[in-house]
């Protein structure tokens, strides 16, 4: 029955009430509820139990793994920062931060190529001595040993150079000239190394070219090795058996260099 002005003085108060209760209902069952734009799928059923991260609480959350070490978890903050919100303000740091992430996680071909684009993209960026000095070190650390291909140190080298080159007054630029000693150092016991089997072989021409690229290109190296009175000895021997026109057996390798 519906209600009369006999039976309820206060129709126009319950009508309001059933239309708000209508409201209600059809807002909370529609796919665009109110309860879907307050609360998400927070307490949906087959909703996710978290909610979206912003590119702010993305920005926070990176940096406490990066804090934390927990380069994995700082990894995803600031890739799905970078991919969600290209335009963001935050987006600049993210592409360095992935970078970053990548390098303390030891990956250092993915940060380096990290660190190659965000130069390129960002020349003029303040951070860029940073930048240039971690590209550096990911070539320079992904060396293994004296005996294999050292292209890696070569382009490590590189790096170290533009940086110094490119600005010299920042702290990188004094931090990559140590760095570069001991690129050199690496590439003058390469040298070394091929040339001393050179001279035991007895191919004394192919050993002579040997050492003299190492007095040539690295002579702080071969200081800091302790390599001169060693290379002088051979040179002088390779030199007089090429005078000589010998073959033989160097004095080196009868004593069993």
């Amino acid at each position: 029955m519906w209600p009369t002005e006999a039976t309820s003085p206060n129709l126009s108060r319950w009508l309001a009430c059933v239309f708000l209760a209508f409201y209600l209902g059809a807002a909370l069952c529609g796919c665009g509820s109110l309860w879907s734009y307050y609360f998400g799928d927070e307490f949906s059923e087959a909703g996710s139990s978290t909610l979206e991260r912003g590119p702010e609480q993305l920005v926070r959350d990176g940096v406490q793994a990066m804090g934390e070490k927990d380069y994995d978890d700082a990894l995803e903050a600031f890739q799905e920062l970078k991919e969600k919100y290209p335009y963001s303000r935050y987006a600049i740091l993210a592409e360095l931060k992935v970078a970053d992430a990548y390098f303390y996680k030891k990956e250092y071909a993915d940060a380096a190529v990290g660190y190659e684009e965000f130069v390129r993209l960002h020349p003029r960026n303040e951070v860029v001595p940073y930048v240039l000095y971690q590209l550096g070190m990911c070539h320079f650390l992904s060396f293994s040993s004296t005996d294999r291909d050292l292209e890696e140190t070569e382009l490590a080298l590189e790096t170290f150079k533009r940086l110094a080159q490119a600005f010299p007054e920042s702290k990188f630029a004094r931090r990559a000239e140590k760095q570069m000693l001991e690129c050199e150092k690496r590439l003058a016991a390469n040298e070394f190394y091929i040339g001393r089997f050179y001279f035991h072989q007895d191919k004394y021409e192919a050993a002579l070219n040997r050492f003299q690229v190492v007095l040539d290109n690295y002579p702080r190296a071969v200081e800091a090795l302790g390599y001169e009175e060693q290379i002088r000895e051979m040179l002088s021997e390779c030199e007089e058996c090429l005078v000589n026109n010998e073959t033989g057996e160097s004095i080196w390798s009868r004593m069993g260099f």
